[in-house]
């Protein structure tokens, strides 16, 4: 089908990407719908919505750039927080809460696989980019489909059905500790449910950018893209060997490797790149626009219900086991509580919740874990994704 743009007028093409998403975000401030369903939502329907109505090309050269330049550098932006040696040293108790939520995911996600590998096909696929999500939030989605290969109608089925259920699920999250059976039987570090809604003594973080930040940070990140695809290019080359080529042959986890590595060994170098993660995710918000507008609608609501009910027993999953574990370790409930929604939604929805109860002890290390999550989700994802391929490829 044709379209209003013409595929080769790449300037107009870019001129909508990059307004619909500043749109979207600034439907997220303004309107209460929109920040309740999130800007990567808006732009993931909205690239839907552009190209059924004939406005956008399905296929374009301009999208390109975005496969090759764009995702790769908003990567390493994200991580640029990602100093392990301050998220062990700072992170407590948390830290161990945390990774037992993150098994609670991939524990789901095998038994999702098991009820519905026969209704899902490549189900490893799904279970790869939803234990990608719910061990560290949505930015890890990026990486598990480049890694998996997940494109056009199943990507945006996955997404869409894993966004669906994180509202009910960061919901039911947040209220753990309101409900009164389980402040009884794990105890709690507040006397009330909701401490207070206005925090004072949370260190606020600049994130403005001048210039010269800004060429920091780009000049940073595409130094470690340029080199890490070299590494991924090599590794392909001189190996077929399936499990080493998609560790070390993908330049994506290359890049996260790197990333991390370099925000460990120089954290002051780092820390003088204020910003750099909201440029970085606004560079993603762009890919979800463009990934969403090949999607075949029909394909993503054949297969999106059954999505959506793999989604829920993953999250049945990290309910599960951090209960369980978070009862025998001796957890309290609002440490479950924030623990289980840095796996699930990542940094800034953890800190959020936790700020917004009033528990200022649990706000940094929630940050600090729900960063660490951004790391470790990805290899959660290749690990699931091949356990789940070798019982069901």
């Amino acid at each position: 089908m044709s379209s209003l743009i013409s595929e080769d007028n790449t300037l107009l093409i870019w001129t909508v990407l990059v307004v619909f998403v500043f749109l979207a975000m600034f439907a997220e401030r303004h309107f209460k719908w929109a920040k309740a369903v999130g800007a990567a939502l808006i732009c993931l329907v909205g690239g839907m919505v552009l190209s059924s109505i004939g406005l956008m090309p399905s296929t374009s050269s301009a999208y390109d750039i975005i496969w090759s330049m764009i995702t790769p550098l908003a990567i390493p932006l994200v991580l640029f927080a990602a100093d392990l040696r301050k998220i062990l040293k700072e992170s407590g108790k948390m830290l161990f809460m945390f990774i037992i939520a993150c098994c609670g995911t991939m524990v789901g996600a095998i038994a999702a696989s098991c009820i519905f590998h026969n209704q899902i096909e490549e189900v490893w696929k799904a279970a790869a980019m939803l234990t990608g999500s719910q061990t560290g939030g949505s930015v890890n989605v990026v990486v598990m489909a480049e890694v998996w290969d997940i494109t056009g109608s199943f990507f945006d089925a996955i997404y869409v059905a894993d966004i669906l259920t994180f509202t009910f699920t960061l919901f039911t999250l947040v209220m753990l500790p309101s409900i009164a059976i389980l402040r009884k039987k794990y105890g709690t570090m507040y006397d009330a449910p909701v401490v207070e809604h206005n925090i004072e003594g949370i260190e606020e973080t600049d994130t403005r950018m001048d210039t010269y930040q800004l060429g920091m940070a780009l000049a940073t990140s595409f130094a470690i893209v340029a080199v890490s695809v070299a590494i991924a290019n090599w590794v392909n080359s001189v190996t077929d060997i399936f499990i080493i080529n998609q560790l070390f042959g993908q330049k994506y986890l290359i890049i996260t490797l790197i990333t991390v590595v370099l925000a460990t060994v120089f954290p002051k170098y780092f820390s003088k790149i204020p910003g750099a993660q909201d440029l970085g995710i606004f560079l993603m918000f762009i890919f979800f626009v463009a990934v969403s507008i090949e999607a075949d609608l029909k394909q993503i609501l054949s297969v999106g219900p059954w999505l959506i009910m793999f989604s829920v027993v993953i999250f049945v999953g990290i309910l599960f086991v951090s209960l369980l574990f978070g009862k025998i370790f001796k957890f309290k409930i609002e440490e479950i509580s924030v623990a289980a929604n840095a796996a699930l939604g990542g940094p800034t929805t953890a800190a959020a919740s936790a700020a917004a109860r009033g528990y200022k002890e649990l706000v940094t290390p929630a940050v600090l874990v729900g960063t660490l999550g951004y790391v470790t989700g990805n290899y959660c994802g290749v690990l699931i994704g091949n356990i789940v391929m070798g019982l069901f490829g």
